[in-house]
């Protein structure tokens, strides 16, 4: 039973597959009977070909002045036969030379027919004095013979410029003229006697042109060619099969609407397949939501513990009694302000690639803004005896419309990675304005460094996730998000950060952005140092210096209390209390001037190299 419904349900289909087989034989046929006779009797190149290889099938002759009475000499080589010289000299009214080639191979009076040719190509070697050459192709009329002359065919020449040495020369049948004095010779005689005529051409000759100079002549014929295309009588049964093509296209047309019923089937399953893609593309968009919802949450969920975390490590370290307790407490809060850090990098990058990330344009001086960022960086670059400049040229507007807060986090990332991985030179930021214009800017934020640089291979990655460059050592302070972070927040401004760098010398990141002007009506009273804007703004962090030599230092409570507010990086307190060590003790104004310049640029780990020195060697002493 099974076999038998298979091929029932397969006979309603073996008349339609036969047929469609026998109109495809039926249509191919037609196509290759036209393409055969299209290519073979349609256009047909006609070719006469006179070589060294075909010479020798015809007669060659030689003449001059001399049979006329003059002085010229003509003579071929007897061991080339395309190879022929002559010598024009005086005595003649018209000195002349020639060769030929005779086509009556039979002697009888039959040539050649050139009518289907147009085209003459001469390859020949010339030397000598005269630099116009003709060349004669012979036609013979019986019906233009006359007893009494002494040349009964026509001369159809053409004229054509030569230099000495290798020709090759392009001659147009339809550029020929019939010699003038043959002309005027059989005009009362001969029908049409200054028309061309190439329907018997017996002979073709090579002569020396008008303007001819005496003198020795050397010709070697390399090659003579003569073309011409024509279309046969073929052509009519060519229009005869367009004609069967068109009538079997017409049939396949009517055979292709018969098909238009499978087609449409095709189409309804085309439908089906993109209701399933719509349809697994919304589940996906819904896993993502899900996945940006989950970290959320968890992000959430684990920077509440780290928070206390980081409290407590903060409550040891001020409380510690040793510096074993000390040390510990200082790796438990570094550890968990990495872990915060990657925790917050991997949140942003789930919302940027979620589409969640929206920018929150709003008007913000650029000014305090960049130089909240510098002073930040340049504790950082301090910490490492780096130098800090930082820059605004004094056309940059005030007041911008923009997201602080995105922009301050970019330049965060670029001027931090600069710090981290520059260990001597400098870190330069410079913001310039590139152009303005109908109510908008494009700024240039410039961030370069003297640091270990980027190998060219690790150029094309460093914006990938969690892609790093640099040391071991280095990236192991990172999560490789920072760049890439970077470069989202640049892009939903409409701009991209670029970067060049070379190892051993130094990485260079920028990046362009456009910023509409805001109205500083709306924004704070300027302070002084934002309310002149025609002046470059700049700043700098220098290197840090060898400490001076104290001649006195704190000693009992005074020294114990400053390590404890060492400790707990307290620099609001570490001031007050050298302030009141210049006052009550004079003595050591130059150590308490020391910690006041420190605690007011944050150097905290400065700060508590210095104490616990001068603390140690109290307690030596």
């Amino acid at each position: 039973m099974p076999t038998a419904d298979f091929a029932s349900a397969a006979m309603p289909n073996e008349p339609r597959i036969v047929a469609l087989r026998f109109e495809l034989i039926v249509f191919l046929l037609l196509v290759a009977t036209f393409a055969a006779i299209l290519f073979q009797s349609a256009i047909v190149e006609r070719r006469l070909t006179i070589d060294r290889t075909s010479i020798g099938q015809y007669s060659r002759y030689w003449y001059s002045d001399l049979t006329s009475g003059g002085k010229s000499t003509v003579a071929g080589d007897a061991t080339d036969p395309m190879r022929w010289g002559c010598d024009l000299k005086a005595g003649f009214p018209y000195p002349y030379c020639a060769s030929g080639i005779m086509l009556d191979i039979a002697h009888n009076g039959t040539g050649k027919d050139f009518r289907k040719f147009n085209r003459i190509t001469l390859d020949f070697d010339y030397q000598g004095p005269s630099r116009k050459l003709k060349l004669a192709l012979k036609n013979g009329d019986p019906a233009h013979v006359d007893p009494n002359s002494g040349e009964n065919n026509k001369p159809n020449i053409f004229q054509f410029s030569v230099v000495p040495g290798r020709n090759r020369i392009e001659l147009n049948l339809s550029d020929a003229i019939v010699e003038q004095w043959w002309v005027n010779y059989n005009k009362k005689t001969v029908p049409n006697a200054g028309t061309p005529q190439f329907d018997n051409v017996l002979a073709m000759d090579l002569q020396i042109g008008e303007n001819s100079q005496l003198g020795h002549h050397e010709f070697t014929l390399r090659k003579l060619t003569v073309r011409g295309e024509t279309i046969t009588p073929e052509q009519w049964y060519l229009i005869l099969l367009g004609s069967w093509t068109g009538i079997a296209a017409l049939y396949l047309g009517y055979r292709m609407m018969r098909m238009r019923r499978t087609y449409a089937e095709r189409q309804q399953l085309l439908i089906a397949e993109r209701r399933l893609i719509a349809e697994a593309r919304d589940a996906a968009e819904s896993a993502s939501q899900a996945k940006s919802r989950f970290l959320a949450h968890m992000s959430h969920e684990l920077r509440t513990p780290l928070n206390a975390i980081l409290g407590y490590a903060q409550i040891l370290k001020a409380s510690g009694q040793t510096e074993r307790q000390i040390a510990a407490a200082s790796t438990i809060q570094q550890s968990g302000e990495h872990l915060l850090s990657l925790i917050t990098d991997i949140l942003d990058l789930s919302r940027i690639e979620a589409g969640k990330l929206e920018l929150s344009p709003r008007p913000i001086e650029l000014r305090p803004m960049v130089r909240s960022v510098a002073d930040m960086i340049a504790v950082r670059a301090q910490e490492k005896d780096v130098t800090f400049h930082w820059s605004m040229a004094p056309d940059v507007p005030r007041a911008v419309v923009g997201d602080d807060k995105c922009l301050r986090q970019v330049l965060i990332n670029l001027l931090g990675n600069a710090v981290k991985f520059t260990d001597k030179g400098e870190v330069r930021l410079h913001v310039t304005l590139l152009s303005s214009g109908g109510g908008d800017v494009r700024l240039r934020f410039d961030v370069r460094d003297t640091g270990v640089g980027i190998a060219k291979a690790k150029l094309r990655t460093i914006f990938d996730p969690f892609e790093q460059a640099g040391e071991s050592t280095r990236r192991a302070g990172g999560t490789g998000l920072g760049l890439s972070i970077s470069r989202r927040i640049i892009e939903l401004m409409d701009g991209d950060i670029q970067v060049e760098s070379t190892p051993g010398v130094g990485s260079r990141f920028w990046f362009d952005i456009t910023l509409s002007l805001a109205d500083s009506s709306a924004l704070p009273a300027a302070t002084a140092a934002t309310a002149d804007t025609a002046v470059e703004e700049s700043g700098s962090a220098p290197a840090r210096q060898p400490r001076p030599q104290f001649d006195a230092v704190p000693v009992g409570e005074s020294m114990e209390r400053l390590y404890e507010l060492a400790l707990a990086g307290n620099m609001r307190a570490i001031r007050a209390e050298a302030e009141r060590l210049i006052k009550e003790e004079p003595s050591v104004h130059v150590f308490a001037e020391e910690l006041l310049t420190l605690a007011r640029n944050f150097q905290s780990q400065a700060i508590l190299e210095l104490i616990e020195k001068h603390k140690n060697e109290s307690v030596a002493v």
